[in-house]
């Protein structure tokens, strides 16, 4: 009896350091990773926005799961003409967006419109990469008269798997998901993170500084961790809801993946899309895993441009 309780209170203790610790590293983190762009407000939400001004080409991306918005000054911003205006906008609950209790997918894909409306982007080209494929996708379905087209990279679109997993299951749990945010993921995190990067980016090897200038960090803070495993818990269902509907996009789409992702079902899930919208223009290259927009910026150029000079396609 004596040890069963000293065990207890070994957890106890054991739990309460982990919760501080883990209350230490998430201030850390955020002062770490100030937000670099500014925010527009869409219903109760603020939502946080990176914008290259200059252009007149507008081009927004969505960034995937597990990511944020500086993603794409990486990879797109830095490589793309002066001529487009180039917008990224953290997802709500990612980066430095707000998100409400109890967030469905349609509602993220309505609140993003929202912003783009509000910000004044005319008919812009969508860039989405992986689990945003089917925002992107939804969002020409649903106001097919406000974008000029899409670029889905990498994309989940075709219902196929299930991205939920034993970890965001229980991070989205009542009490014991709030003990696991708080207290365990921030400790663990400098561990995890490394395997998920070069699973990304395999087969070539991500550069040294890519967790530090993307923010990774983030997504291992309480709140954004939840919403990563909420968005990933409903992606599946919401993919079931979303693919019949592919079929009223008329706009012109091109699919870019890579040959060796880990990390989602390329083939399945390009020709998916191409089985309901056929105009859809099928792009695998070879020796590139899930990130192409981080080696493969020319071809993403040139598709920006090819959308632009073509934008709509009558089914």
């Amino acid at each position: 009896m004596r040890l069963s309780i000293v065990l207890a209170g070994c957890a106890i203790l054991a739990g309460i350091v982990l919760f501080f610790f883990g209350q230490a590293q998430h201030k850390k983190i955020v002062q770490k990773c100030p937000p670099l762009g500014n925010f527009v407000k869409v219903e109760n939400d603020r939502l946080h926005y990176i914008e290259r001004e200059g252009g007149e080409v507008p081009v927004v991306f969505l960034h995937g799961a597990s990511s944020n918005s500086r993603d794409w000054l990486q990879s797109l911003f830095e490589h793309l003409p002066n001529y487009y205006l180039l917008v990224a906008i953290d997802r709500p609950g990612h980066g430095y967006s707000q998100r409400d209790a109890n967030f469905t997918f349609k509602k993220q894909v309505d609140l993003l419109h929202g912003a783009i409306q509000k910000l004044k982007i005319r008919k812009p080209v969508l860039v989405v990469h992986s689990l945003s494929g089917v925002i992107g996708a939804r969002l020409l379905s649903d106001y097919p008269q406000e974008y000029a087209g899409l670029i889905i990279i990498a994309g989940a679109t075709y219902p196929i798997g299930d991205g939920s997993s034993w970890y965001t299951k229980l991070a989205a749990m009542p009490v014991l998901g709030q003990f696991f945010r708080y207290a365990i993921v921030p400790a663990i995190a400098p561990v995890i993170a490394p395997g998920l990067i070069d699973k990304s980016f395999y087969p070539q090897k991500a550069a040294s500084d890519y967790a530090e200038k993307s923010c990774l960090e983030l997504l291992f803070s309480p709140d954004r961790f939840l919403a990563n495993a909420e968005d990933l818990n409903q992606i599946r269902p919401f993919l079931d809801e979303s693919y019949p509907l592919y079929a009223k996009i008329t706009s012109p789409v091109s699919l870019i993946y890579g040959d060796q992702d880990q990390v989602i079902y390329q083939f399945s899930h390009a020709a998916g899309f191409k089985h309901k919208v056929p105009h859809a223009k099928y792009i695998m290259l070879q020796n590139t895993g899930h990130l192409p927009h981080f080696f493969h910026q020319e071809t993403i150029r040139q598709e920006i441009d090819r959308i632009y000079a073509h934008p709509q396609v009558s089914n």
